[in-house]
């Protein structure tokens, strides 16, 4: 039992420990990979070319941000400034801000899983441990960081978010062949949430004079963690404290239990065109959480008037200073409200539209179309792949992949089949160039036009003849 209460909290504590700094997407590069049974979280309609399988635990991350490195740390002669120096030009950070910086993370751990091949179908099953972080930080910060509080200013911080969810999700899929052309495909996904903290602020504004400021306020902060918040209505908490967990609550609470429930549901379908083109389709992650255990919500709302004061913006501290003022003061004057109510969180939507053309049974080339439906944050990315499955033991993806508002990048999938035991890799974000940068006595080579970082890595055990099925590959007989 000591071991199981340590890999629970192993679990649980990795993901508490980062802070929530972890939406969560599978690479591009699987999409057009066949020979991995992990195509179908991608698209649930497309069929893998192992006739069974079993999935060992594997590992998906992601990060990404609106901005990269080259965006916050810039050349400045023969050095590299950062934010807070007097030689950053914030005009060419302002090119690439819209009205929220947004800053995601995402883990998936995929902890067990199988499929089989039926006569026309194809049914899969996978268990895993998800988390996610999605940040939003105004783009009137910076301004701020460059100004300072000017007089008869209006910064809109309403955009401020903050979503962390981890949880965890059980697929069950099925494909079918309706016709030669055409198959369909559904992934049906109980969830079950274990921790969660998410804002929700209609109104966030702060307007500066020569006389006075006003802050105006509205907004919501939920959450679904083991802490005790002790509150006078009206009055911002007295105090929160974390509790302190034994082996066994872990397990029972946040490991094993089933509370907080939810649903979420992938569809898909392939259109095979003719015997060299084939397109298809799917919106994956169509679904919600109800929270309703370990509930500690925060409200607020008013407006403030007070006097205004001058800052230096040239003098971090100065600013500083003025930013804890102002929170302090918002602890005193907003009208608070803490309660224990259910809430419901949604999940991040992804669609997908893709096309192959089959030179042989060998080599194919696919385009890729995704699209991210996030709150105040929707994103697009392109994929042109070439994939290659010459041998019976090994297949390779090579792509090249273009975020609207982002760079070129190269992405690379890798699988090797030893026996039954099948091996894979995959990223979509190879950097194509490196700069040396120096900061203080510091240097150390970096892509400075990276926004994104995706790496998926695990282990498959694979069934019959090859572990493959239908298409005839170069020395299949070895």
């Amino acid at each position: 039992m000591r071991i199981k209460y340590y890999a629970w909290f192993v679990i649980i504590g990795l993901f508490i420990a980062m802070g929530f700094r972890l939406s969560g997407q599978n690479p591009m590069t699987l999409y057009f990979m066949e020979t991995i049974p992990q195509i179908s979280q991608t698209n649930p309609a497309i069929q893998p070319r192992a006739n069974k399988f079993i999935s060992l635990p594997s590992v998906n991350q992601a990060f990404s941000s609106d901005l990269a490195l080259k965006d916050v740390v810039q050349k400045s002669g023969s050095d590299w400034v950062t934010l807070n120096s007097q030689r950053f030009n914030f005009n060419n950070l302002y090119k690439v801000l819209g009205t929220t910086t947004n800053f995601n993370e995402f883990i998936d751990l995929n902890l067990f899983g199988f499929g089989f091949k039926t006569r026309k179908g194809y049914f899969t099953f996978s268990f895993a441990e998800r988390a996610f972080v999605q940040s939003g930080i105004p783009s009137d910060i910076f301004k701020i960081m460059e100004h300072g509080f000017p007089d008869n200013s209006h910064f809109k911080l309403s955009t401020l978010r903050k979503k962390g969810i981890v949880y965890k999700q059980f697929s069950l899929g099925y494909s079918h062949e309706l016709t030669e052309k055409l198959t369909i495909g559904a992934n049906i996904k109980p969830l079950f949430g274990q921790l969660a903290l998410i804002t929700d602020i209609d109104r966030l504004s702060l307007y500066t004079g020569r006389l006075a400021w006003e802050i105006v306020a509205d907004g919501k902060i939920y959450s679904s963690l083991p802490i005790d918040v002790e509150s006078t209505p009206g009055e911002f908490p007295d105090n929160i404290e974390t509790r302190d967990l034994e082996g066994s609550d872990i397990v029972n609470k946040y490991g094993t239990s089933f509370s907080n429930p939810g649903i979420a549901a992938d569809f898909g379908a392939v259109y095979k065109f003719n015997g060299k083109w084939t397109y298809s389709a799917a919106i994956n992650n169509i679904g919600f959480i109800n929270w309703h255990k370990d509930l500690n919500n925060l409200s607020f709302m008013g407006n403030y008037i007070f006097d205004g004061v001058g800052v230096d913006a040239s003098n971090k501290d100065n600013i500083d200073d003025a930013i804890d003022d102002i929170l302090d003061s918002l602890e005193t004057v907003l009208n608070y409200n803490t309660d224990h109510r259910k809430f419901i969180s949604g999940l991040t939507p992804s669609f997908y539209l893709g096309a192959s053309y089959h030179l042989n049974h060998a080599i194919s080339f696919g385009f890729l179309s995704r699209s991210i439906l996030q709150k105040q944050n929707f994103r697009q990315d392109f994929s042109l792949s070439a994939n290659i499955q010459p041998y019976s033991f090994v297949a390779l993806s090579v792509s090249l992949n273009q975020r609207i508002t982002g760079s070129t990048f190269a992405g690379l999938g890798m699988t090797f089949l030893l026996g039954p035991l099948q091996f894979y890799i995959l990223t979509d974000h190879l950097p194509l160039r490196y700069s040396e940068v120096h900061i203080d006595s510091d240097k150390f080579p970096v892509n400075e036009r990276m926004k994104d970082v995706t790496i998926m890595t695990g282990i498959n055990i694979v069934f019959g003849k090859q572990g493959y099925r239908d298409k005839p590959l170069i020395c299949s007989g070895i």
